[in-house]
């Protein structure tokens, strides 16, 4: 298996920019404790409060599936996703 890197970019609803930015924050705290998870990096875009961007790297996709399998069996991808004023936007990257 290769390491991945997944890079998420998500668009908060506007009257709730700030307190999704501290939620942003709190998966950057916990994600890596996640199995298989490396590190997190978190952006917010220049041009867009409301636009923030995660990348993460993975021991593998397997495991990042594993993980994004268990936050939506538990309830936490649709209460992310309620915050949204827009689906995000994910792709595995590999580095070259």
């Amino acid at each position: 298996m290769e390491p991945i890197n997944v890079i998420i970019t998500f668009e908060a609803k506007p009257e709730g920019a700030s307190a999704f930015a501290e939620l942003m924050n709190q998966v950057k705290q916990s994600l890596p404790s996640a199995d298989g998870c490396r590190g997190v990096r978190l952006f917010g875009h220049s041009d867009n409060a409301c636009a923030f961007t995660l990348v993460e790297s993975w021991e593998s996709k397997r495991h990042h599936q594993a993980h994004i399998d268990r936050a939506v069996a538990s309830g936490a991808w649709s209460a992310l996703e309620a915050r949204l004023a827009c689906a995000p936007v994910s792709r595995y990257c590999m580095e070259l």
